[in-house]
């Protein structure tokens, strides 16, 4: 049995990847390159390539500092000095049930693991199913990733990771929103929704 969480506006209060962004560009970068992806989707482009500019922004950077920085900025959201709480508190609260029932628990993102390693730390989650960038020789992001991890590739990868554990999806949980998390609601028998104002309505 698994238990699939849907990381951003789900458990997380904000998408992890725009707030880690803000991190590391600082409020008046950021703010420029925030307008322009979100130009890209009042344009009509297609999330995954919507997804792909963004992660086109780390051209050139070291994995390893990134995953550095991923861990400073997860000890200041934390510790609430970033977006305030944190966590969406019921889902929250149902990861834990997951987990005191026994049930493996995942966490499903469009970021990458310098956000998600010390979520999934903290969380004492399982699995991750998340976007992966393309490293060059260096062990620097070229870019590129692979399998943007939008709403229909999250669909293929819950699927997958059901399967490698012997798992049903038809008897799988899922924690998402009406937009981001539908691949993850659609691809289990057991669906939660976190609405806007992170109440959990369940779906049958």
């Amino acid at each position: 049995m698994i238990a699939f969480f849907d990381v951003d506006e789900a458990l997380f209060t904000t998408p992890a990847r725009y707030d880690f962004l803000r991190y590391r560009l600082g409020e008046s970068q950021y703010a420029y390159e925030a307008d322009q992806l979100g130009a890209l989707t009042a344009l009509g482009i297609d999330p995954p390539d919507t997804l792909r500019a963004y992660y086109r922004l780390y051209a050139g950077t070291p994995l390893t500092e990134l995953m550095e920085q991923g861990r400073h900025w997860y000890e200041d959201v934390r510790g609430g000095r970033r977006i305030g709480p944190p966590f969406v508190a019921q889902t929250l609260t149902a990861l834990r049930a997951h987990q005191d029932a026994g049930h493996l628990t995942a966490l499903v993102s469009e970021a990458f693991a310098p956000c998600l390693a010390p979520l999934r730390k903290d969380m004492g989650a399982d699995l991750v199913v998340s976007t992966e960038p393309v490293l060059d020789a260096r062990g620097c992001l070229t870019g590129e990733v692979r399998h943007p991890m939008t709403a229909a590739a999250k669909t293929r990868a819950v699927v997958r990771a059901a399967a490698e554990h012997r798992a049903d999806p038809r008897d799988c949980f899922g924690y998402g929103t009406r937009t981001d998390g539908l691949g993850v609601l659609g691809s289990v028998g057991n669906r939660t929704v976190v609405d806007a104002r992170t109440a959990l309505v369940s779906l049958v």
